[in-house]
């Protein structure tokens, strides 16, 4: 019979190890014994040099009568006048008792007295016929073999394994694996390799580019994966009953060691932890700048939501003159139970430059509430930045979650370009004219080659830009486009400052694709317009932009 004696927590990443631990009883055909011996003493033998011989496990053991044992294992002391039968297999016992092999394998007691014999007995520590006793070549007057039972070894029961078998939750196989099991039965399965393959099979864009109209978009499995596992007996190739557990979800993504070692320690899951369950899928710090022109989404994990409370995305906008206003970004809404709902909240999708006439934007801070304002998520504030720089570029990538991060580097840039050609040459035998020149360019690639530089920046933020320098999917976003790279090298200069280390993070990287030609290209930029407001006159309707009542003073010509 299946039994299941390890599985992961609810909600686990693909990158880090899944562990399923299986045992059965049945991969035992029956269970071996241990093996008991008697050695039965009912004389005394006076003579030196008398002998018996035990042999088990391979051991050969020579026991001789002596004079002097000295502590010697196989020496046990010759009977003395006045002794009985008694004091004789007490003897022996000592010396069994002194012998390294027999204690290592046998637990050695000795009987009560009898009317005539005394006994002696050997049970195997273990079980096996390995630990079978034989008395062979008995000298000794007075010793004589009991009873012997033999030890017997486990019987397995021959091409047995335990079949492991994964599926999603529209009962597609996902991966299946056969292992034999231990010497307990037992089985262990990690299955992080075949739900990271099913999380790989995934060719989608895993986010919204470009940004349609509405501010949320709920994701499936791309990035968790609901799924089962299930075991069974394997016996000569033939399955008996599927074994499964319950309904599990896997995230794409994962958990660096240090972190997932404390974790494991302390017996606990990352998303079992009651701050972890407000968090977006994020590292970035709480706080960033941002501007007009950049894509800033969060990603949040909705988890059991047994009540179907109803949750909307919330934007506080803080102006120049600090005054606030509240927008609602979504309507409230009831999420399904472990999904994955991406957010957008850059300066533009929000439209914040017409937030209020008039007005300058500050900073904005967003969050998600239910109907009674009660906080579902941490709250994130992004600084809008209106400063100029001359050589900022905006970076976009797959963070640790497998969601997405935006990070601006504003430091010095560069732009190398390399090129591979493929020249070869043909033989004619002609005149030599303006075109038929021997040698030939078939074809001319161009790399280009870039650096960019973050800037100053803290200790937190030069750790959470490791997620760029370990990102698989890495972009770089000029106007309202996307292009792809690879990161190749980074660079990291510490300068310490009023007392606190700042840090200047330098990066080359490549673009993921070369150009065999030339022409110019100007992305098209992604701020909103501002929206003026219109012009009142008498046929206007009667409330002006301001919600105040018209007067006759505020009509316009």
């Amino acid at each position: 019979m299946i039994d299941i004696t390890e599985t992961p927590n609810l909600v686990s990443f693909a990158g880090n190890p899944v562990i399923f631990e299986v045992c059965s009883s049945d991969y035992l055909v029956s269970l071996g014994s241990r093996a008991v011996f008697e050695l039965v003493v009912s004389g005394i033998d006076t003579n030196v040099g008398h002998s018996f011989t035990l042999k088990f496990a391979g051991k050969t053991l020579v026991f001789k009568s002596a004079g002097i044992t000295e502590f010697d294992g196989l020496l046990f002391e010759v009977a003395y006048y006045g002794w009985t039968y008694i004091d004789f297999a007490f003897s022996i016992y000592q010396c069994l008792l002194e012998n390294y092999d027999i204690q290592k394998a046998f637990d050695v007691t000795i009987g009560p007295v009898g009317t005539s014999e005394r006994k002696i007995t050997l049970q195997a520590k273990e079980a096996g016929a390995d630990y079978s006793v034989t008395l062979t070549n008995v000298g000794v007057y007075g010793v004589a073999q009991g009873t012997n039972t033999p030890g017997t070894d486990d019987v397995y029961r021959d091409y047995f394994g335990i079949l492991c078998l994964i599926r999603d939750s529209y009962g597609n196989a996902i991966g299946e694996d056969i292992k034999p099991s231990d010497i307990m039965g037992g089985a262990r399965f990690d299955i992080s390799d075949y739900l990271k393959s099913k999380f790989a099979s995934w060719e989608l864009t895993r986010f919204e580019f470009p940004e349609l109209t509405g501010n949320i978009r709920v994701h499936g499995w791309d990035y968790l994966l609901k799924y089962r596992v299930s075991f069974a007996e394997t016996i000569a190739g033939k399955v008996k009953g599927l074994f499964s557990t319950g309904w599990k979800y896997c995230i794409a993504g994962g958990l660096n060691h240090e972190l997932l070692t404390s974790l494991n320690e302390n017996y606990k899951e990352y998303f079992d932890i009651e701050a972890n369950k407000s968090r977006f899928l994020s590292w970035l710090p709480l706080t960033k700048y941002s501007r007009s022109g950049v894509t800033e989404k969060l990603f949040f994990l909705f988890q059991n939501n047994p009540d179907l409370v109803q949750y909307r995305l919330v934007v506080v906008v803080t102006f120049t003159d600090y005054t606030h206003k509240i927008i609602n970004a979504t309507p409230l809404a009831s999420y399904t139970p472990y999904t994955v709902a991406e957010f957008k909240v850059g300066f533009d999708h929000l439209n914040l430059v017409n937030a209020q006439y008039g007005k300058t934007v500050q900073s904005w801070e967003v969050m998600l509430m239910d109907s009674n304002d009660e906080y579902l998520s941490e709250r994130r504030i992004y600084i809008n930045d209106t400063r100029v720089f001359d050589n900022e570029k905006v970076f976009f990538y797959r963070n640790s979650f497998s969601a997405y991060d935006t990070f601006r580097f504003l430091g010095k840039s560069e732009l190398n370009l390399e090129y591979e050609r493929s020249i070869g040459s043909t033989v004619k035998e002609e005149k030599y004219s303006f075109f038929n020149a021997p040698s030939k360019q078939f074809s001319a690639k161009e790399t280009e080659i870039c650096k960019a530089n973050s800037g100053w920046i803290s200790l937190e933020e030069k750790n959470c830009l490791r997620e760029l320098l370990l990102s698989s999917e890495a972009y770089e976003q000029i106007g309202k486009e996307l292009f792809q790279i690879v990161v190749k090298s980074a660079k990291i200069t510490p300068f310490l400052k009023d007392g606190e280390y700042l840090y200047n993070l330098e990066i080359e990287y490549d673009r993921s694709y070369q150009n065999s030609f030339y022409s110019v290209h100007i992305p098209e930029s992604s701020a909103n317009p501002i929206v003026l407001p219109q012009p009142l006159t008498w046929d206007n309707i009667d409330v002006s932009f301001d919600d105040m009542e018209i007067t006759f003073d505020q009509i316009e010509y």
